[in-house]
C-alpha cells in the first residue's frame, strides 16, 4: 500500500467536465441525483451587450433536470462540467468521484447526456483501486465531429512513489483506447505533482494536423535546483482525426509525452494558483498570495516566451463571505467579450455559494471591473464547479453546481457585471 500522498490539492470537488454553451435564455435546472429538495427558477431577458446592466436576469420560467440516476448522496462529489455540441443541441458533461470503503483508491466516473436528453450515461467508470492519485479534473473538446476528452490525474511526492501529475485523453466513444503523457518540464527543471485546475481547447489546424492547448494549474517541484510552489503549465499537442487513439491520432508538438510541460507562470513557495480558464493565447488564473495576503486574478498572454501576468482584480477580501481573508476559489469559466470585456466567473465551495465576476479587455486600454458577487437569483446558488459557451460574447448559458440540492445542476444565464 502506498504512503498517502503529500501533493497539496486546491482541487474542484464538484462534479465532471467543464465546457461551454451558447445563446441566452430562460434559466432552468438540471438535476444529477435523485434528492430532492429546492428546484429553482430561471428566466429573464438577453444581457445588454454594453456589460453595464445590474439587475437579475434570472428569474422566472419552470425548472428543468438533468439528472444522475446513479448518484450517491454523501459520498459522490462533483470534480467538473463541461460544455460540448451546439447552441441547440448542448452535450453537458461531468466527472465525479467517490471513496470505496474496501480500498485505498477512489471510483471516478464521467458521464454525459445530449439535449434533449434528461438523464445521464457513464461513458467511463475509472475504478482506482489501490492507486491513491485521484482524477481532479477534465475538459472535452470537439474536432471534426470528434469529442475528445482531456482528464488530469494527480501526481505524488512520497518518497519512494515519485510520479508526475499525468493527461489522459481519449475519445468519447472509445474510452478504453486512452493515450496518457506526464507533466514534466520539456526542459528539465520541474515536474507537476498537483492539479488544481485544467481548460483546453483547438486553436487551428486541418483533420490531420489540429492543433490543441491544454492549460493545467497545480503543485509543482524543482528537478535539482529551485522552488516548489503552485505554477500554470501549458502542453502542446496535435490531433490527427483521421485515426484513432490507437493509431497515433495525439501527439506533443512541444517536449515528448514524458515531459509535455511549458511553464508560463510560478507562484511563491507559499501561494495557491487555485483555477484557470483560457481561450488562444488569454489565460486567467486566480491565486492568493501568502506574503501581503492578496486574492488576486491575473490575466497572461501566453503567446511571448517569458509572458507577464497583468492584474485583473487583487484585494485582501474574500468576495463570497465579505471579510478579509483567503478565498477558495474551486471553479473558474469565462465568457468571451465580442468588442467588450471577457467576463470571467468564479465560483466558491457551499459554504460560500454565489457566483463572483469580473471584466478584463486583453489588448484594449480600459479598465478592468474588479471582483464581486452577482445578485442573480440563480447564481446565489452555485458553488464547486461551473461552465459556459465562451466564444459568441454576451449573454451565454452557463451550468454550475446547485449548493442547496445535492447533486443538482442549475441552467441560466450568465451574469452580467453588476
Amino acid at each position: 500500500m502506498q504512503p498517502e500522498l503529500i501533493v497539496r490539492a486546491h482541487t474542484m470537488n464538484t462534479d465532471v467536465l467543464k465546457s461551454l454553451l451558447t445563446t441566452a435564455i430562460a434559466a432552468s435546472t438540471l438535476t444529477l441525483t435523485a434528492c430532492g429538495g429546492d428546484s429553482g427558477s430561471g428566466g429573464g431577458s438577453p444581457a445588454d451587450n454594453s456589460g453595464n446592466n445590474p439587475g437579475d436576469n434570472n428569474q422566472g420560467g419552470n425548472p428543468v433536470t438533468l439528472t444522475d440516476t446513479g448518484w450517491s448522496a454523501g459520498q459522490d462529489r462533483i470534480l467538473g462540467l463541461s460544455y460540448g455540441g451546439t447552441k441547440d443541441t448542448p452535450v453537458i458533461s461531468l466527472l465525479k468521484g467517490k471513496p470505496v470503503s474496501t480500498q485505498d483508491g477512489d471510483e471516478f466516473s464521467f458521464q454525459s447526456l445530449t439535449y434533449p436528453q434528461t438523464s445521464f450515461s457513464e461513458i467511463r467508470n475509472i475504478d482506482n483501486l489501490n492507486d491513491r492519485q485521484d482524477y481532479q479534473e477534465f475538459d472535452i473538446i470537439t474536432a471534426n465531429g470528434k469529442d475528445y476528452v482531456i482528464a488530469c490525474q494527480d501526481g505524488n511526492n512520497s518518497t519512494g512513489y515519485e510520479q508526475p501529475t499525468k493527461l489522459h485523453i481519449w475519445e468519447s466513444t472509445t474510452p478504453d483506447d486512452v493515450e496518457s503523457m506526464l507533466l514534466a518540464d520539456i526542459n528539465n527543471f520541474f515536474v507537476v505533482r498537483g492539479c488544481n485546475g485544467l481548460d483546453a481547447h483547438f486553436t487551428q489546424g486541418s483533420s490531420t494536423a489540429m492543433t490543441a492547448e491544454v492549460y493545467v494549474v497545480g503543485y509543482s517541484e524543482p528537478v535539482s535546483s529551485g522552488i516548489s510552489g503552485d505554477r500554470l503549465v501549458k502542453v502542446t499537442l496535435e490531433f490527427d482525426t483521421t485515426k484513432t487513439i490507437d493509431q497515433g491520432a495525439v501527439s506533443v508538438s512541444a517536449g515528448t509525452e514524458r515531459a509535455a510541460a511549458e511553464s508560463l507562470y510560478q507562484a511563491g513557495p507559499n501561494d495557491s494558483i487555485d483555477a484557470v480558464a483560457a481561450y488562444g493565447n488569454n489565460a486567467y488564473i486566480f491565486t492568493y498570495q501568502d506574503d501581503d495576503a492578496y486574492n488576486t486574478l491575473y490575466y497572461i498572454n501566453t503567446a511571448p516566451e517569458n509572458p507577464t501576468p497583468v492584474v485583473v482584480s487583487q484585494s485582501v477580501n474574500d468576495v463570497f463571505v465579505g471579510v478579509a481573508q483567503p478565498m477558495s476559489v474551486k471553479d473558474m469559466t469565462l465568457v468571451q467579450g465580442v468588442n467588450n470585456h471577457d467576463l470571467i466567473y468564479l465560483v466558491s465551495d457551499s459554504d460560500a455559494p454565489g457566483i463572483a465576476v469580473a471584466g478584463y479587455r486583453p489588448f484594449v486600454n480600459v479598465p478592468a471591473r474588479t471582483l464581486t458577487t452577482t445578485s442573480d437569483t440563480l447564481a446565489q446558488r452555485c458553488s464547486d464547479a461551473i461552465t459556459a459557451n465562451p466564444a459568441n460574447g454576451y449573454g451565454q448559458k452557463m451550468w454550475c453546481y446547485d449548493s442547496t440540492d445535492a447533486g443538482k445542476i442549475i441552467e441560466l444565464q450568465a451574469p452580467i457585471y453588476p
